[in-house]
């Protein structure tokens, strides 16, 4: 009898368990059905008939594509007009340019893209309240939106990764006018030229494509480039200041099909702010020109102890001038032509070669050939003959890389 109670008991702990779990699921799927339900009542009317029209006329598509497996399709649905390419408007605006790299080729960028056009398709009959007032779709409801209409999607073509969207959202007006925005940021590259560096100007490029519809399909219009300020110095972080700005829209080929879809080529005019230049070029130069020039004023043919200063000063400015080149050189790109830089310094070094050279000689003749008149008149001449030539030659290679890269 005790065991018959025992069993019993059991069981009736058994089903009191199930009888609670099914309680439970019942009641968490009718609250699921209670909130979509609720999701579906807080859309507008006119809200609720636009997505009830895109669903029917993907299903529609649908069929379409399963009886011809030749209708060219774009995100699942035909383009608006199958007889002639559909405008889209496109506007462009720079927030932030920022890290460019040159020995990397690359700079990052924060921008807003709005991509605008007309499918008669998703006209809709508005409110009386809501006359002039467009339809928003806004987080889950913009994936929803793009995935059942047509919509001319683009990527960035001279990327390094994909993308990351910020923000992202869809408009539809009662006349059939949609609207995509979208905020994103990206690592972009660019071809770096620095044969005059660091007085070269940059251009980054940035290449919008449209990702599946070719030209006959799809003719982009730029209608609108700009940054956010209209001080665009405030928008490019770094050394760098805007010189100009502009745009074309172009065609391109993709390597998987003969045909050419549109592009809009951003370019950005950059060069390196005046200070830049100043602190890191100009000035290192001018004071390893001053200090050469006066260490040639030590005179070697008066005392022996002048001897070592004078050897020993153009030895310490030729390291140094070799350790600013090195310096300079991690700010660009491995290169397969000689740049400004190269040849400015390389000047420098021959000078202070020169230099060193000549104090030999001048102690050579002094200590050993005991030529005291000939060391002074070398030593009196050179002094005032290597500023001349240190100027004359870096005027030329100015003028040389001014003539034949500049004005290219």
């Amino acid at each position: 009898m005790k065991r018959l109670g025992f069993r019993q008991f059991i069981l009736v702990c058994v089903l009191t368990i199930v009888w609670c779990i099914i309680a439970h699921a019942h009641q968490v799927y009718a609250s699921n059905i209670q909130g979509q339900n609720r999701t579906i009542a807080s859309k507008s009317e006119p809200e609720f008939k636009l997505v009830s029209q895109v669903t029917e006329q993907f299903a529609q598509t649908e069929s379409v594509n399963n009886s011809s497996w030749q209708t060219e399709v774009s995100n699942s649905v035909r383009q608006p007009s199958p007889y002639k390419p559909t405008i889209v408007f496109v506007d462009v605006r720079l927030n932030t340019v920022s890290q460019i790299n040159l020995p990397e080729k690359t700079y990052n960028i924060s921008a807003e893209v709005v991509l605008e056009w007309q499918d008669g398709r998703l006209a809709f009959t508005p409110n009386n309240k809501e006359t002039n007032t467009p339809l928003k779709f806004n987080g889950n409801d913009v994936d929803l939106i793009l995935g059942k209409i047509w919509s001319p999607s683009f990527t960035i073509g001279n990327e390094i990764q994909p993308r990351e969207t910020q923000n992202r959202s869809v408009q539809v007006a009662s006349n059939g006018w949609v609207r995509v925005y979208e905020q994103f940021n990206d690592v972009v590259k660019f071809d770096a030229d620095v044969h005059t560096f660091p007085f070269s100007n940059q251009t980054l490029t940035l290449a919008i494509n449209s990702a599946l519809d070719d030209l006959s399909a799809v003719a982009f219009s730029l209608r609108e480039f700009k940054f956010n300020s209209p001080d665009p110095s405030q928008q490019i972080i770094g050394r760098w200041s805007l010189k100009k700005l502009n745009a074309n829209t172009r065609s391109f080929s993709r390597l998987d099909s003969k045909v050419s879809f549109p592009q809009i080529l951003i370019f950005m005019h950059i060069q390196h702010k005046p200070q830049y230049v100043i602190f890191n070029f100009f000035i290192p130069l001018f004071i390893i020109f001053v200090a050469a020039a006066a260490v040639t004023w030590i005179d070697p043919t008066k005392t022996a102890p002048h001897t070592a200063p004078r050897v020993l000063g153009t030895i310490i400015l030729l390291l140094t001038t070799i350790t600013l080149k090195f310096a300079l050189a991690r700010e660009i790109p491995a290169v397969n032509y000689i740049t400004l830089t190269d040849a400015v310094f390389g000047v420098t070094v021959l000078i202070l070669i020169l230099s060193l050279i000549m104090s030999c000689t001048i102690i050579y003749l002094k200590e050993h050939v005991q030529k005291d008149v000939l060391s002074k008149r070398l030593n009196t001449n050179f002094r005032m003959i290597y500023p001349l030539l240190y100027v004359a030659c870096m005027s030329a290679v100015f003028l040389l890389f001014y003539t034949v890269n500049w004005n290219s």
